[in-house]
């Protein structure tokens, strides 16, 4: 049995980042009780029930730092008497919710993990990841400075590509799913220009790292929607490693400012031509 409080992880709008669906609170009442549901009480790790860890670290670890491109919201939670423990993880039937863990807190949980991943890098990388989570929150509103981002982005990149605005997300990957129908398009073509902006060639620096390490900051980052964030970690890290030449925060140059006043999204829409759109609700 556990009746200690713990924590758990939603989406920024409130949601399971596991199992989506509607929101599960409205971000504003406390206490929130969650309602009962059914648990499995077998000895899997991950099963039915009202899942929650001991720890912020951990439940940052696998519930993510951005999941669906955004920065995640934490929670503290208190269990009822009989809640069961399995692994990592925690489920009850149903949880309070008590409060929302504060950006100090998600910090240092980050650095704790930081620890754990990077070693003598934990500093460093904390500071990216945080700053990553950040720019995530979309806290400015400001097309101009979107575009300016993104053109040193390209610049960086030694990318002398053209950019194409669309009006939401949704057109960009409309586009590039146009490009991809036509004559199933030239696959060299398309695996360059992804390879050019995303800088495919730096996931072999994954086979230097220590697999267990990998595999728990992979969980945290990797989200579609913020695949820029994961892709510049993995650069800044592989790079302050020695394990690739270049500049560390080649890939974080401009894009992170841009997703800071409210991109939504940036990527290759034809050769030689990067689409994005603002975020929904941002005017443009």
């Amino acid at each position: 049995m556990n009746s200690k409080n713990g924590y758990k992880v939603l989406t920024h709008d409130y949601r399971s980042p596991i199992q989506g669906s509607t929101p599960v609170w409205d971000g504003k009442t406390l206490p929130y009780v969650l309602p009962t549901v059914v648990v499995d009480v077998s000895e899997l790790e991950c099963a039915a029930g009202w899942n929650y860890c001991d720890s912020l670290s951990q439940a940052l670890c696998i519930g993510g730092f951005w999941p669906e491109g955004w920065p995640s919201a934490v929670v503290e939670v208190e269990p009822p008497v009989g809640a069961i423990a399995r692994g990592n993880k925690r489920r009850a039937p149903s949880l309070t919710i008590v409060r929302q863990c504060t950006e100090d807190e998600i910090a240092a949980a980050v650095l704790e993990l930081s620890q754990k991943w990077f070693g003598a890098l934990a500093e460093e990388m904390a500071r990216e990841q945080i700053a990553w989570r950040q720019a995530l929150g979309r806290p400015g509103r400001d097309l101009a400075k979107v575009e300016a981002g993104l053109r040193r982005a390209l610049q960086v990149r030694g990318l002398q590509w053209q950019l194409h605005q669309y009006r939401d997300a949704r057109g960009a990957w409309d586009a590039w799913d146009a490009w991809a129908a036509r004559a199933a398009w030239d696959a060299r073509a398309a695996r360059a220009a992804w390879a050019a902006w995303d800088a495919w060639d730096a996931w072999d620096a994954w086979d230097a790292w220590d697999a267990w390490a990998a595999r728990d900051a992979w969980a945290a980052w990797d989200a579609w929607d913020a695949r820029a964030a994961r892709d510049a970690l993995v650069i800044f890290y592989a790079r302050l490693m020695g394990w690739q030449d270049g500049e560390p925060d080649q890939y974080t140059v401009g894009i992170r400012e841009a997703y800071r006043q409210g991109l939504a999204l940036a990527m290759p829409v034809a050769p030689t031509v990067l689409g994005w759109a603002m975020e929904a609700g941002i005017p443009s």
